[in-house]
């Protein structure tokens, strides 16, 4: 049964035109950032940041380098916001438009359709942070070439190519985890009420509110555990010595997002009327 319900769930999402955009849209970022780097490629040199401290032969900017610059600008709001936008519809749009209460008069249980759903929407998000790095290799690749990762993060780190590679898989894989859990969130949201759009923004207004109070300084005991904090875990990757401790504690923190949202959004969702 879970089978068949996730097959139809996948067959929607993929054949709306906002899913495709989506991709498109990142996959423009990519592009962009990749032609900004060539654009500015002489202010990127390190012996201009360093202050003429260092010389370092070879290429600075690669293709592993736009993959490293490309996610910090993504995750902040623009992957959340397309996850929001297009996961936001799962079920309210469906609402919305009668469907979900036509697909309800299957043989199907409420706990399957809305497991297909928590696996689709999570699935979407982790692709879409998958395709954003892929379309920032292959353009960084076509553009600059392979070679050496640079980070000029807390000091000069230069790693070499296939040690920068594994920084960047696992900066990405950690992305699909933040942004699996945006999707969670945005479900929950799409649970609790009738229109897409009022649960796509509510789940863009719970980052940036959440983003605005890490900012006050009363509320910097609490920095650490706030949804806009925890979705920026993964450029921790990129940093020159990976502290795996406060990573776990981070992922554990979205877990509790995650896992919170699924609970609350699946009550409402078993319980919530859809006749009418």
């Amino acid at each position: 049964m879970l089978g068949a319900a996730l097959r139809s769930e996948l067959s929607k999402l993929y054949r709306q035109r906002i899913t495709w955009a989506s991709f498109g849209v990142v996959v423009l970022l990519a592009g962009l950032i990749t032609w900004g780097s060539h654009y500015r490629q002489d202010q990127l040199e390190l012996d201009e940041r360093m202050l003429s401290e260092f010389v370092v032969a070879g290429k600075t900017v690669t293709a592993l380098f736009v993959a490293q610059a490309a996610l910090p600008v993504a995750i902040v709001v623009l992957l959340p916001m397309l996850v929001a936008v297009v996961v936001g519809a799962t079920i309210a749009g469906e609402r919305q438009l009668g469907t979900l209460r036509t697909m309800m008069t299957r043989p199907v249980g409420r706990l399957t359709v809305l497991a297909a759903k928590l696996l689709t929407s999570a699935g979407f998000a982790a692709a879409l942070t998958i395709v954003l790095g892929l379309a920032a290799l292959g353009f960084g690749q076509a553009v600059f070439g392979w070679g050496d990762l640079v980070i000029l993060r807390g000091g000069l780190t230069i790693l070499d190519a296939q040690t920068g590679l594994v920084r960047v898989a696992q900066a990405y894989g950690l992305g699909c985890v933040a942004m699996a859990t945006i999707a969670l969130v945005a479900l929950m949201f799409s649970a609790i009420l009738d229109n897409p759009m009022t649960a796509a923004g509510l789940t863009v207004a719970l980052l940036l509110v959440s983003a605005v109070v890490g900012t006050m300084p009363y509320f910097e005991n609490v920095e650490p555990y706030l949804i806009s904090s925890l979705i920026t875990v993964p450029t921790d990757a990129f940093a020159a010595e990976i502290d795996w401790q406060t990573l776990r504690q981070s992922l554990l923190y979205l877990a509790c997002y995650a896992v919170g949202a699924t609970v609350v959004g699946g009550a409402v969702f078993a319980r919530r009327d859809i006749t009418c």
